[in-house]
């Protein structure tokens, strides 16, 4: 599965950088840079990593599952990411099969992000991240936070 993260190309173009510079900056080649941003392939989580830290940004927020731009300095952690991935379907009460349904995969396939044989790719961490209403930035260890941040409501008077 496939998705196409609109604020990759927004943030891009909002701070007038070519294909080529932005490949150059986070260590991809230009074809893979516009498959990425495309969604016509997966975007490593390290290469994203890179393109979140460059524009200070969280995964939440280029994935669009938040709107407010928050940037955690930390690095990634993919022993955390395969622990809290387990930790989390615990919390919601559900099985490795149940897990795997929601993002498409098979019961082993998602055993082995959990055990570090491999690892999930972003537009699926994006799906349980959603279904979960859990931040990705939480799963991959940039922040202790399971909270999407939101905007707060305005008050209405």
């Amino acid at each position: 599965m496939l998705l196409k993260f609109k604020r990759i190309n927004d943030l891009r173009i909002d701070n007038d950088l070519t294909i080529k510079e932005m490949a150059k900056t986070i260590g991809v080649s230009v074809d893979n840079f516009f498959d990425y941003a495309n969604g016509r392939s997966n975007f490593p989580i390290d290469k994203l990593n890179n393109f979140v830290n460059y524009f200070e940004a969280s995964f939440d927020y280029v994935t669009g599952l938040s709107d407010v731009k928050i940037s955690y300095h930390n690095k990634i952690n993919l022993k955390l990411l395969q622990k809290r991935l387990k930790e989390v379907r615990l919390e919601k009460h559900l099985s490795q099969s149940e897990a795997a349904n929601i993002i498409g995969d098979k019961q082993s396939t998602y055993w082995n992000y959990e055990n570090g044989i491999s690892v999930i790719q972003i537009s699926k961490l994006y799906l349980l991240a959603k279904c979960y209403n859990v931040s990705i930035d939480y799963f991959v260890g940039k922040t202790n936070n399971k909270n999407i941040i939101q905007k707060a409501k305005e008050k209405v008077n």
